[in-house]
């Protein structure tokens, strides 16, 4: 990411959850009402004059993977809110909406959005000029994954490390050197029983064919151009070992063929997922 700009990855992300309410038929994986609102006019007139750019079968897949992973956290944390969890940590949080449209429930939930403090800006801009209130339980925090304290900062801004705690960290774990990304783990790790974790990561070269190997390094060149490359991919078995030496309890994997069986099934609109990036759980 450019010195002072905001995350392109976080604009696309964006547009694809936009994209999906305009698009993609019905039931929504993601139901958003507030996704072209906090996009900008602009930006979601431009899904509608590119429709056709919109549905080559790379975005589809990329924009079914935006909208999945979003489902899936959003269904955890509703769970999680059941089982007593007091604390939403949003990691990497980009346009995400959820804290602004959050069901009664949430709304005793601390709520806690960290991002790069460029993005962070981004956002807070967008939400202004959207005209998206700010709920009082939510609190922005700036933060550098590869140079500052993620214990430091949120623990600033009055986050409570003795209540159990639901993170979701969503379109950053590639990015991030080994370093940073163990060191957050372990910070989520040293949480209180009944914390958990939700990340999407990517897969390494082991886990590939020839053919999506040459997908991905197509992709990598489009990552490198825009200065945002990919550091970390992982086997799935391999990063649930690592999970475990880390100290959480349990793991979860949630692999392509389970989340088109339990988000996909039974759609006609073509939604799909690439094998790139896959999902997975981790609780204390």
């Amino acid at each position: 990411m450019e010195q002072g700009k905001h995350s392109q990855t976080a604009v696309g992300t964006a547009l694809f959850r936009a994209a999906h309410q305009i698009l993609d038929g019905a039931p929504k994986v993601l139901d958003d009402p507030l996704a072209e609102k906090i996009l900008g006019p602009t930006q979601a007139a431009s899904i509608r004059t590119e429709e056709e750019k919109h549905r080559r079968p790379y975005l589809v897949r990329a924009r079914t993977l935006a909208v999945m992973r979003s489902r899936f956290v959003e269904d955890e944390l509703a769970a999680a809110i059941e089982r007593g969890v007091g604390q939403y940590v949003i990691l990497g949080a980009g346009l995400d909406t959820s804290p602004y449209r959050a069901p009664a429930k949430s709304r005793d939930l601390d709520i806690y959005e960290v991002d790069h403090p460029a993005t962070q800006r981004w956002k807070l801009e967008s939400l202004q000029i959207a005209g998206i209130d700010i709920p009082s339980n939510v609190r922005h925090v700036p933060l550098n994954f590869e140079t500052d304290s993620l214990a430091e900062r949120l623990t600033a801004a009055g986050f409570d490390p003795s209540r159990a705690t639901f993170f979701s960290w969503l379109g950053v774990t590639y990015y991030l050197g080994d370093d940073a990304f163990r060191d957050t783990l372990r910070f989520i790790a040293s949480g209180v029983p009944g914390t958990q974790v939700i990340f999407d990561f990517g897969l390494s070269d082991s886990e590939l064919s020839a053919e999506e190997l040459d997908a991905f390094r197509t992709f990598s060149q489009y990552l490198e151009k825009n200065n945002e490359p990919w550091l970390s991919r992982f086997s799935p078995r391999d990063l649930q070992k690592v999970l475990a030496e880390i100290g959480f309890r349990d793991s979860f994997y949630l692999s392509r063929e389970l989340a088109t069986e339990r988000y996909l099934s039974g759609r006609d609109d073509g939604l799909n997922l690439d094998v790139l990036i896959q999902m997975m759980s981790a609780t204390v």
